[in-house]
């Protein structure tokens, strides 16, 4: 109202109406303040705490991977969240380490891609990594739709390279793939839903049985031509030992793979090549561990020659044209 002057008056208490809550509302103990607590400084000098300037053993461990690793994912060892049960044969296949470590990854999983996850598998543990602090591990995990993408965590000392699958590609990819076979043969299903996981299990370990395809005839030829495109590679840099020394293990590697599709075997893991082609094949056995043993370039190029021949003699060369 114009002319009248407004007064701050403080009403009195007993005037006062208290404030109802809103129909349906069931009071709790939260909702009621502790106006005793002291209040927190908010000091922008002040020191934050959390778990990882607590737990400062493990900041060091952390930081010797970081300055390697571009782009990463680091699970929180220190997480109070439960951590999901594994199976009982868990603790017999794996090391005391890996039995605390695949629980967390696994928890991070769940809490990614528990929505559309289907199963988590534990493929084939290289026997090495059971007595190695540091280990490589790989987790498989099945999902719906067609997703195919990979992703690596860290936890602890170990690196965990976590392969996303979608259901209906993967399955199809078992029938013709000559890597997941050998792969997934001891595969163990750590958590499926709906059986998904065993039954791809079994896909795989009925796959492993009928044995690789024979390889075709221009199979073969591809197989002896990138053979013998890294010899002529060794011979080239002999000029350059060092140079001829780091193209070396890429000859070894692929006339490791001739032999197996030659040989209709499926492939190993590389700690057990060594030993599976010596009791099969002892020429090309003694040939290869000579040539790591060996430290004259030139004897090497001798012995890779020698193997090349032997392992690819029965290949033809591709038909000349001109």
């Amino acid at each position: 109202m114009d002319g009248e002057q407004t007064v701050d008056v403080q009403p009195d208490v007993s005037e006062i109406a208290p404030v109802l809550p809103p129909e349906g509302h069931v009071e709790s103990p939260n909702d009621a303040m502790d106006v005793s607590t002291t209040p927190v400084a908010l000091d922008p000098s002040a020191e934050i705490q959390t778990d990882v300037s607590r737990n400062k053993g493990d900041t060091t461990e952390v930081d010797e991977f970081s300055q390697n690793i571009s782009s990463e994912v680091i699970v929180d060892v220190a997480s109070e969240l439960p951590e999901p049960s594994l199976p009982s044969w868990i603790a017999e296949e794996v090391s005391d380490e890996l039995t605390e470590i695949l629980p967390i990854a696994m928890r991070y999983v769940k809490a990614k891609r528990g929505g559309d996850m289907l199963g988590i598998i534990l493929p084939t543990v290289d026997p090495d990594t059971r007595s190695r602090r540091k280990g490589k591990l790989s987790l498989l995990v099945i999902i719906k739709g067609e997703e195919r993408n990979a992703q690596w965590i860290r936890v602890k000392r170990h690196m965990i390279q976590i392969f996303y699958r979608g259901q209906k590609g993967f399955e199809e990819e078992v029938q013709t793939s000559l890597s997941l076979p050998p792969l997934l043969r001891k595969a163990r299903v750590l958590f499926e839903r709906d059986g998904v996981a065993s039954k791809i299990c079994d896909m795989t370990a009925k796959r492993f049985r009928q044995g690789p395809p024979s390889p075709s005839i221009n199979e073969k030829i591809h197989l002896k031509a990138e053979c013998y495109h890294w010899l002529g590679k060794i011979q080239e840099a002999t000029d350059h030992p060092d140079r001829a020394r780091y193209i070396l293990p890429a000859f070894i590697d692929q006339i490791v793979v001739a032999w197996f599709r030659l040989r209709g075997q499926w492939h190993v893991s590389a700690s057990s090549e060594l030993q599976f082609i010596l009791t099969r094949d002892k020429a090309t056995g003694e040939g290869l561990r000579d040539i790591w043993k060996e430290n004259d370039i030139w004897k090497q190029i001798e012995l890779a020659q020698q193997i090349a021949a032997h392992v690819l003699k029965d290949v033809p060369w591709p038909a000349r044209i001109d």
